[in-house]
């Protein structure tokens, strides 16, 4: 499952974890709990994780006073790419 999971983010075919979730069939909670475990191992790192201030608007944005990252994204890192590899060779 966690293959998959990864094969997934590499992929880049989805853009949110609920349709990770919806592709692997399995709950938004276990994708989260996933996502967090593969982040705290090195396998995943997640986009922007250490922006905390909100940021200014973007002057054409429909929420022109100020924007909150509400969308999480994660990337795999080199030890996540070659778990993928790993993967690949063995199918």
């Amino acid at each position: 499952m966690l293959h998959r999971f990864l094969d997934t983010i590499q992929a880049g075919d989805v853009q949110s974890l609920q349709e990770i979730a919806r592709k692997l069939d399995i709950s938004l909670a276990m994708v989260l709990q996933m996502a967090q475990d593969l982040t705290r191992t090195g396998y995943l790192q997640e986009i922007g994780s250490d922006c905390e201030q909100p940021q200014a608007g973007c002057p054409d944005c429909s929420v022109n006073t100020s924007c909150q990252i509400i969308v999480r994204h994660w990337f795999l890192t080199e030890k996540g790419r070659a778990a993928v590899a790993g993967m690949a060779i063995t199918k």
